[in-house]
């Protein structure tokens, strides 16, 4: 190897944190990921004929007639996967995301974000619009800047966690700042975004809001509030008394810092809950001193228990009836139900575990295991 490519190499590594590896090159990166790299170039030149993801659609539930009722999901080729989970591997989970943070996350999940607020007097709930769409490309390059990557190779790396579309792209508006000149590929104005599905996606939206999160943390520390994030979900709960005008003027500075980070509320979505209304979190009830589930998601699973167990329903029927492709495919549905169930009220998930078991034994299925 030439002296100066190996004194480069040297202190490019040297300027890595985090313990991220060092990325000399597109063709290093092709050689570290197993990814040829004729597809990384046109996938970051954007020239391809075919995209590197299969894009579909897939309904929200209780969106109604929202204009926003579906959810354009992009699913990275084998190629694209292989790369993006490398890059989850070795470069975005070495670092961790602000405390308030709690999707995506090993750390803690739902029914931790949902205890946070258990107890709660007044709380208010807000959604952002458009979330993964709206961490655009140069957030993703300032943020693989941040780990020590160099200018070029950051661009390459954002260019591969990030897409385009057909039509009505982003753009450097609203105060998203655009790429340094002298990259290259140049000549495509248009501005990507994290694509929902991307295996990157999910990692990079909670790293990039690293600032938004301490922003408000630091707000509800200052006025005595509690504060979390799933993902696009904001939740500001207080144990002590104030009203509603209070609580406007709260989600009037919330909005303000959001604005300020690129970000919009979805007003359609934000809701303040009164002393004495039922209170809800990730699907939660948090009421009481600690979360519990819904009577909704409990009857769903008891019916579906007793409708496989009626002697005289028939049970292949029955999941075929309710959209399912086999009797196990309904079994293993209902088995995540109760698993999930575990986590949240472990008496209730353990019957309902045992009728599975006497279920599956007389149904000579596949057994399910709890614990």
């Amino acid at each position: 190897m030439p002296e100066d490519v190996l004194q480069n190499a040297v202190k490019t590594a040297k300027q890595m944190k985090h313990g991220c590896p060092s990325i000399l090159t597109l063709n290093h990166l092709a050689h570290l990921t197993g990814v040829p790299y004729p597809f990384l170039h046109r996938t970051i030149s954007r020239t391809y004929r075919k995209e590197a993801y299969n894009v579909f659609t897939l309904r929200k539930p209780n969106s109604g007639h929202s204009p926003d009722r579906v959810r354009w999901i992009c699913a990275p080729s084998e190629d694209l996967l292989r790369l993006q989970r490398w890059i989850n591997t070795n470069i975005l989970s070495k670092v961790e995301p602000h405390e308030a943070s709690y999707a995506y996350d090993s750390r803690h999940g739902v029914r931790e974000a949902a205890e946070l607020h258990c107890e709660a007097q007044w709380l208010i709930k807000l959604d952002l619009t458009n979330f993964f769409e709206s961490i655009l490309e140069p957030r993703v390059y300032e943020l693989f800047r941040s780990f020590g990557y160099q200018p070029l190779v950051a661009f390459e790396l954002a260019r591969l966690c990030t897409r385009i579309r057909a039509r009505r792209n982003p753009d450097q508006r609203h105060g998203n700042k655009s790429l340094p000149p002298g990259l290259p590929y140049s000549r495509d104005s248009r501005i990507g975004h994290l694509p929902q599905g991307a295996a990157t996606s999910p990692k990079i939206s909670n790293l990039v809001m690293q600032s938004l999160d301490e922003t408000l943390q630091a707000y509800a520390e200052d006025n005595e509030l509690v504060y979390s994030r799933y993902a696009d979900d904001l939740v500001f709960s207080s144990r002590k008394p104030f009203d509603r005008s209070q609580a406007l003027q709260h989600v009037k500075s919330i909005n303000q810092c959001l604005v300020e980070e690129g970000f919009w509320l979805n007003k359609a979505k934000t809701k303040v809950i009164t002393p004495g209304a039922r209170k809800v979190v990730l699907g939660l009830l948090i009421n009481g001193k600690k979360p519990r589930l819904m009577k909704a998601y409990k009857k769903y699973v008891s019916d579906h228990l007793y409708f496989l167990a009626h002697p005289d329903i028939d049970a292949i029927t029955h999941a075929e009836h309710r959209g399912f492709k086999s009797l196990q495919g309904l079994i293993n549905h209902i088995s995540g139900k109760i698993a999930y169930g575990y986590s949240i009220e472990p008496d209730w998930a353990r019957e309902q575990g045992n009728r599975l078991k006497v279920i599956c034994a007389a149904h000579e299925v596949d057994h399910v295991i709890f614990p």
